[in-house]
């Protein structure tokens, strides 16, 4: 007797001995089996599903006609042989034709059969193609014809934050509505597990001021990588931008140049950009840049990341699920493993620098009982008119500038949300303002909440990693928050407490205030 077979009876007969007994009425042996039809089972196969009423009076109706566990064991299937459409002697044939020109299209092979053979007509196309699909030979000269030497190794993140994408959509044009014309990109940062975008901005070009925006913009709102992936192009290979990785505890993944087969996650997304985004902004008047970032935000929030996923079988926000790297890390760290350094001398008489056509006042512990007159500057590529220098007891200090500019800082005036030009894509821009999303554009997130904190307590906030934990801690488990209601009870929260508390004791009182449940409306 065969193993399998008596598996399978023996899981037959499990299914339907609860239905044996002879007490059993025809209606409760009825409900009986329309109750266990629902109940999923494991089968001998190893899929879960359940078992058809319909099968189980089958097996009932065959154990009953002969009670014998032989009677459930599965009858072999006579299959009857057909003779193949195409001969094993076509086949040879066919692979010595493309063996002798890899490129060959499979219409010619069948007229060369039609001649070597004295056929009435070519075989079918479709027909030669599953039979020589079958052979392995057939592979290798299909690789042979696209010019690979081996199969390709796929590759998959396991989980968010793995594995980090980047790269940069092609060039486009945009037309403003005042007649300017910009050529532009979209510089992306892809999560490869769940091909969750953590961050798109447009930029005028991919460089390594750009690359360094989109992966601390993208490292503040969801914390760091595991290992980060791009191609060869010159602002992921320099030195600056892999220094800055190499100090976060970033891996960076070597690849190949000019090798678009390797990054096909992010190629997939840049051809929905194309076809999605691009094609609908042809129809859409765009007032400035800030009008075409607010566009994009909005394409990807509310149509890719809720477009199902063909191979994730979900749409890449179910796929993420709003998660937040294990691996934290402050701003100021992340501010600091990307700064250049520079050696400046400063003025012999006033003891100024000149960064970007400005003076700034270097200070006086750094120029007395200095053998070099020279000083050590940092800049942020980022912002490379603004200077640092290290502190001796760690952490970086921006410098002031020599001489301040008349009638202070100018900002630009907020543009009113009435006046917005009308396009295809404007009601998805109006449906994504409308959302209250937790530490991203235009919410209240993380970067104002470290900007509360430090002007409270008087110093940069988070100083250390611990701190960095422990807000976004608290955020994720009670945020997001609106900006006056948070000030509020911030205030309110330091006026009970008083001055010198350390952060730890701030942010308890703050969590025990957003823990609270709301309470229940009374009911006449």
């Amino acid at each position: 007797m065969v193993q399998e077979p008596l598996r399978t009876a023996c899981f037959r007969f499990e299914q339907i001995s609860p239905f044996l007994d002879r007490r059993l009425t025809a209606s409760e042996r009825n409900r009986m089996l329309t109750a266990a039809a629902r109940v999923e089972v494991i089968w001998p196969s190893g899929r879960v599903a359940p078992v058809n009423r319909s099968t189980l009076y089958r097996w009932l109706k065959a154990y009953q006609k002969d009670p014998r566990i032989e009677a459930l064991m599965g009858r072999p299937r006579i299959v009857e042989k057909k003779s193949p459409a195409i001969p094993d002697i076509w086949v040879q044939y066919a692979l010595a034709l493309l063996e002798e020109e890899p490129e060959r299209k499979l219409s010619m092979v069948g007229l060369h059969i039609q001649n070597r053979f004295h056929l009435e007509k070519p075989p079918s196309r479709s027909a030669l193609y599953r039979a020589l699909r079958k052979e392995p030979r057939h592979r290798k000269l299909r690789q042979r014809a696209r010019g690979e030497k081996k199969l390709r190794r796929r590759f998959q993140a396991l989980h968010p934050h793995e594995i980090w994408h980047a790269d940069a959509k092609a060039v486009f044009t945009v037309k403003f509505i005042d007649g300017r014309k910009l050529k532009v990109q979209i510089l992306s940062i892809l999560d490869d597990a769940s091909r969750f975008v953590l961050r798109a901005i447009v930029v005028p070009s991919e460089s390594t001021r750009m690359v360094v925006t989109v992966f601390r913009q993208a490292a503040e709102r969801w914390g760091l990588p595991a290992k980060f992936y791009a191609d060869r192009g010159s602002a992921y290979d320099s030195d600056l931008f892999r220094q800055g990785l190499a100090i976060l505890g970033v891996h960076r993944i070597n690849t190949k140049s000019r090798n678009p087969s390797a990054h096909g996650k992010i190629e997939a997304y840049h051809r929905m950009l194309k076809m999605w985004f691009l094609v609908e902004l042809r129809h859409q008047p765009i007032r400035d840049l800030d009008h075409l970032q607010e566009l994009l935000d909005a394409f990807i929030d509310r149509i890719y990341h809720q477009h199902r996923h063909r191979e994730l079988r979900m749409s890449p926000e179910q796929a993420f699920g709003d998660n937040i790297s294990s691996r934290l890390v402050s701003i100021g760290r992340l501010r600091e493993a990307f700064l250049v350094k520079k050696s400046l001398t400063p003025h012999r008489k006033d003891g100024t620098i000149r960064v970007k056509d400005r003076l700034f006042l270097v200070p006086a512990r750094l120029l007395t009982g200095a053998k070099t007159r020279k000083v050590a500057i940092l800049i942020d590529p980022e912002h490379p008119d603004i200077p640092y220098v290290r502190l001796p007891q760690g952490g970086v200090e921006e410098l002031q500038p020599a001489i301040k500019p008349a009638g202070g800082s100018r900002r630009d005036a907020p543009r009113p949300r009435g006046d917005e030009p009308i396009g295809s894509l404007t009601p998805l821009l109006e449906k994504y303002r409308g959302r209250t999303l937790p530490q991203a554009k235009p919410g209240f997130g993380l970067p104002e909440i470290y900007a509360a904190f430090s002007l409270a307590l008087g110093r940069p906030v988070p100083f250390t990693e611990a701190e960095a934990e422990l807000i976004l801690g608290w955020l994720k488990r009670s945020g997001p928050f609106e900006p006056t209601a948070f000030q509020g009870t911030l205030d309110s929260v330091l006026k009970r407490l008083g001055t010198g508390r350390p952060l730890a004791r701030i942010v308890a009182e703050l969590e025990k205030i957003t823990r609270q449940p709301k309470p229940e409306k009374e009911t006449l």
